[in-house]
């Protein structure tokens, strides 16, 4: 038969947060072939195993495909709702009506529960302000920690390092370059490429995983003890080697900054003050300095300081390399011997000439992900390994951390300007008191400098976590009992699209008791899973290959510096129609607030958005009184972007617009002109607001420990085994599945069999041994809230006292019968301890096993 049809589309891959650029092959409307875009510096060309599955996902058999309501009243797990198949007028109806009598209730209300980035950042908060709720509830599996940390210390959303340049690789609790984290396609490129001209990477993990299996060095360490080991690591460095870079703590960090004994700065004027050796005398941060104290103490007209990095240099002397082998269980030998070569290879007062211009060369990197950082503490566990990167002084230079695109292109493409005079970046770092705070405009830029501590007006509680990235985990408490949060009203209505909240959550007992507090619930979902056992409507979601976007690699994190690229791409639709009936929730929700007479104000907040990368530029802003199609808005905004004649047809046609990163794009450290803070006066201040914020609400309690200036680490519960739980339970993630969404995709599921980890449950021979159990037992882990049932591997790569589980598997919804049954579901084992100052979700705990009988 000759084929009628045989092209190559240009589009985004949607099976993780890479967003690599594809090309998708399409024969007589059938998708036949998946490869990676060669003109997107996000793939480079190259494609992963989980892209190449997006074709099962598209076409799966067991997807939802048309609307449904419920018919059962009664709600729980395991539950049948008794749906019933609706056409989409009816649900588009019945929505519109439940949204119409909620807002007329109370707006707030309403609560959005979703992990669509997209969405988040560039549309969906446009239409809850129109509407009038304060609540989008997003996913809390991933990074609060992190986020809040690199916010405050590189100022973006993200951390990331140089590879091209970078000689030493430190992961903690991160898998970056080796198929996981952020970036994942180019950076293992990149870092393929680093480790042949010599690279080292060392893992710091409980678990030998993708990266610990290839690294030059696996460090198994104590989960939740992390923070411990970097505080060891800096106390080494500055007090034992001492070997710290002088004049990066100088001119880019505030450590000389003059601190009371109360724990805040000296100011002048509302100013910081920073003493001048040379002049001899107390000076603001902006004045003209000689040089920079960077130790002692000094009296200010009457008033005792000591510097910042004073304090931090006692603080750091607990962390004894001895006294911390006992906690993290790496031994002094191994802490000091690490340490030694992280200072050595940072080459601390070398410079490396790029392109004639001399740079700071510190090509070294310390990474870290949620593997280290989602304990109970685990913002401490950010703060303490960003401290290592800036005692090296790498920051933002060749061969070191950086952070996610601080700064934007130049329209000017020349050569950069000399160190004095500042780059015309499209855009840059704002600062407070000198200190770095995140550019306005990029994706979720909080500013963190200008909090509110005031009665709680989210069900997030977000007023209550100043200094939080997305304050999601209290959701699921505050949906169940507002009043005992200070709530003063009970949410009622959810909409939820992309997001697990069980896989993704805790205690599943106490998740489901927050579900049935809502009294209306609708789901967008592509298949039947364990929320829509609650919901009342449900709603067949696009896939990825069936939606359209402008730009879906995000500035803050999908839009990655190790391609030394700037490129803006689309995602397009790779079949005519979606399948079934499925449509794009965003399509839906527009078309709800159109009905509800809602729609000129979304567009309105569409128009006044300080988005950098999604702004509708004067020409192109949207008329209110109009209605327009997503091909409409998408066209308005590329050309927004990039000017009339690079609308929506040329990048369907061409996919990507890209252009070289110039040197001082790349490392713009030499011109900025803010501060990277190691003291954390932030913390201290929000600390005392919150605390005055609790007693004058009357809330119990509450716990403020954590709101200290420098990183201290903390033991999780999960550190004290004494008893019968006397193992630590913690799960991992495997390069080839992302979330749990991955684990029903039948080409991905047959990986995940012939792997001999991801679906089991990993102990050590000492914990076999100890507990009577073999290599292929059938076992129970169990904590203090649930407990699971898997097939156990005995291994030597994991640490004796832990249990490793993968975060991927073990759904018991029959909706998805590829992966219903296979492996374990980790989370329903977690208590829900959270970290005081970033909600984030303790994800390891204390747990017991034995055979299954």
């Amino acid at each position: 038969m000759n084929k009628k049809e045989d092209v190559w589309i240009h589009t985004s891959c949607d099976q993780c947060l890479g967003e690599c650029g594809i090309m998708v092959r399409r024969v007589d409307g059938i998708v036949r072939e998946i490869k990676g875009d060669p003109e997107c510096p996000n793939s480079n060309g190259k494609i992963c195993g989980k892209g190449q599955s997006a074709i099962m996902r598209l076409y799966d058999p067991n997807r939802v495909l048309q609307p449904m309501k419920r018919t059962n009243p009664k709600k729980g797990l395991g539950i049948d709702p008794g749906w019933e198949v609706i056409s989409w007028e009816e649900a588009l109806e019945t929505l519109t009506k439940k949204l119409v009598e909620v807002r007329k209730k109370d707006p707030r209300k309403l609560v959005f529960s979703t992990f669509d980035t997209y969405a988040l950042c560039h549309w969906l908060p446009s239409w809850t302000q129109a509407f009038g709720t304060p609540n989008i509830w997003i996913v809390y599996f991933c990074g609060q920690y992190l986020h809040s940390s690199m916010y405050i210390t590189n100022g973006t959303f993200h951390c990331d390092f140089d590879a091209k340049y970078c000689k030493y690789l430190l992961l903690v609790g991160n898998q970056s370059g080796f198929g996981a984290g952020l970036g994942p396609n180019i950076s293992v490129q990149a870092v393929a490429e680093a480790r042949k001209k010599g690279m080292k990477v060392v893992v710091i993990d409980p678990v030998c995983n993708q990266a610990g299996s290839k690294a030059d060095e696996w460090v198994p360490v104590l989960p939740g003890t992390d923070a411990a080991l970097m505080l060891s690591m800096a106390n080494v460095m500055v007090n034992e080697l001492k070997v710290y870079d002088i004049d990066f703590m100088k001119k880019y960090t505030n450590a000389p900054y003059l601190v009371q004994k109360d724990g805040t700065y000296l100011r002048m004027n509302e100013k910081p003050l920073m003493w001048d050796p040379v002049d001899v005398m107390a000076k603001p941060y902006d004045a003209d300095f000689k040089d920079y104290a960077l130790e002692g103490t000094y009296d200010v007209d009457g008033v005792s300081t000591t510097t910042a990095f004073d304090i931090l240099k006692a603080h750091l002397k607990q962390y004894t390399p001895e006294s911390v082998t006992k906690i993290t269980t790496v031994s002094p030998a191994t802490i000091r011997r690490i340490t030694k070569e992280f200072s050595e290879a940072a080459s601390i007062g070398t410079t490396i000439t790029i392109e004639g211009v001399a740079f700071p060369y510190r090509p070294v990197a310390v990474n870290i992900y949620r593997g280290a950082g989602a304990h109970k503490h685990g913002v401490a566990v950010a703060l303490a390994t960003q401290l290592l990167n800036q005692l090296a002084g790498a920051l933002y230079v060749p061969g070191s951390h950086r952070g996610i695109n601080p700064v934007g292109p130049r329209p000017n493409r020349d050569a950069p300007p000399g160190f004095d005079i500042m780059p015309n970046w499209g855009w840059n770092f704002d600062s407070y008191e000198g200190l770095v705070s995140p550019t306005p405009g990029l994706p979720r830029a909080p500013n963190y400098y200008h909090y509110v501590a005031k009665r709680p007006e989210t069900v997030m509680l977000r007023e209550l976590f100043p200094l939080s990235s997305t304050r999601a985990a209290h959701a699921v408490l505050t949906s169940a009992n507002p009043e005992k949060y200070k709530l003063d009203y009970q949410p009622e209505v959810l909409i939820n699209c992309r997001r697990n909240p069980f896989a993704g959550g805790f205690d599943y007992k106490v998740t489901a008791e927050a579900f049935k507090a809502y009294k209306y619930i609708a789901v967008f979902a592509t298949h039947f899973d364990k929320l829509s056992d609650f919901a009342d409507l449900l709603l067949p979601e696009a896939v990825g290959m069936e939606k359209l976007e402008a730009f879906p690699n995000l500035l803050n994190w999908g839009h990655n510096g190790q391609s030394a690229q700037w490129y803006w791409g689309i995602k397009q639709p790779v079949i005519d129609k979606p399948m079934g009936e499925a449509r794009d929730w965003r399509d839906v929700m527009m078309e709800v607030a159109d009905r509800m007479g809602i729609l000129e104000y979304v567009y309105d907040k569409f128009n006044t958005s300080n988005s950098i990368s999604h702004h509708f530029s004067d020409r192109y802003k949207l008329d209110v009184k109009k209605k327009y199609t997503p091909e409409e808005l998408c066209d308005r905004r590329f050309k927004s972007q990039f000017g009339e004649e690079k609308g929506l047809e040329w990048f369907k046609k061409n996919g990507y617009l890209k252009w070289t990163r110039n040197i001082d794009e790349q490392f713009p450290l030499p011109w900025l002109k803010v501060r990277f803070p190691i003291y954390h006066e932030l913390y201290v201040r929000a600390g005392r607001d919150m605390e005055k914020l609790v007693k004058e609400i009357d809330l119990k309690d509450w716990d403020l420990e954590d709101y200290v200036p420098l990183p201290t680490w903390k033991p999780c519960d999960s550190y004290d085994r004494r008893g019968t739980h006397d193992l630590i339970a913690i799960n991992f993630r495997v390069p080839t599945h992302a979330q749990s969404h991955t684990a029903n995709n039948a080409w991905l599921n047959e990986v995940a069999e012939l792997n001999p980890y991801t679906q089991k449950i990993m102990i050590s021979p000492e914990a076999a041994a100890n507990n009577g159990i073999e290599d292929g037992d059938t076992i129970w882990v169990e904590s203090k809230v649930d407990r699971a049932q898997g097939i156990v591997k005995v291994t030597e790569c994991i640490h004796p006292e832990v249990v490793g589980i993968s975060s991927h598997f073990g759904t018991i919804a029959k909706g998805k019968p590829i992966a219903y049954g296979k492996g374990v579901q980790f989370n329903r084992l977690l208590p829900g301890d959270m970290d005081p100052v970033s909600t984030g979700v303790d994800a390891c705990v204390r747990v017991k096993i034995y055979k299954a009988g």
